[in-house]
């Protein structure tokens, strides 16, 4: 958990009422908004007025958000509602009611069509840990709000960055480890089940290929 500047710290409740009426959700997310989320809150804003660290086309602000939940779940759908209610990067911290902590964030990006139009790409979230085994450091030291977004989004991806690998292509090669994880986890399911032997040997060669394809993109 990073800790932001003062001068980048904002500290706003977000009426959930405004959400609604900015992005027009369906009943569910109405219902799973008022159910599920206590308070939303904007803890932050980098940006070159903020942390004076220079914006760039890709990046021009990153905002902070935490959300207080009712429980100690939140469906993934919500996340992507308020993704979409705030049209730039953002990173969110969510506390839940025995105390644990996770942080979530998309991959935004502006749409090569219109850079007013913002394209909300894949997610990474962290697991829940206790709050107060949370250790707090610095704001990564980067060069522009580029730069910075990369290095707040690193701690949530499962892989590590190539050689000059720009964050796009980081992005997407993370996305398809996760896919595969979740496939690799389906499938191994399936064959514990399968009790007819040619069926079990057709869904290994499957879950062998999935598992090379697993290890090239961790390469």
């Amino acid at each position: 958990m990073f800790d932001f500047p003062p001068s980048s710290i904002v500290n706003r409740v977000i009426p959930k009422t405004r959400i609604i009426e900015n992005a027009h959700p369906t009943t569910r997310l109405k219902n799973l908004l008022t159910q599920q989320i206590q308070q939303i809150r904007w803890h932050a804003k980098l940006s070159p007025e903020t942390i004076k660290i220079p914006a760039t086309p890709q990046v021009p602000e990153i905002q902070i958000f935490h959300l207080t939940l009712k429980g100690t779940e939140i469906h993934p759908d919500l996340l992507s509602l308020l993704d979409k209610t705030i049209p730039q990067p953002m990173l969110m911290s969510i506390e839940t009611t025995d105390q644990t902590l996770a942080h979530s964030a998309a991959y935004k990006r502006p749409s090569e069509a219109d850079s007013s139009q913002w394209i909300v790409g894949a997610r990474f979230t962290s697991d829940f840990v206790p709050m107060d085994s949370i250790s707090h450091q610095p704001l990564p030291v980067a060069l522009n709000l580029s730069r910075l977004y990369t290095a707040l989004l690193q701690p949530l991806l499962p892989l590590t960055a190539r050689k000059s690998e720009p964050l796009p292509a980081l992005i997407a090669r993370s996305n398809q480890y996760q896919l595969r994880q979740r496939k690799i986890i389906q499938l191994t399911t399936k064959v514990n089940r399968e009790k007819q032997f040619n069926r079990r040997v057709a869904l290994n060669q499957r879950l062998n290929t999935l598992k090379a394809e697993l290890a090239a993109l961790t390469s």
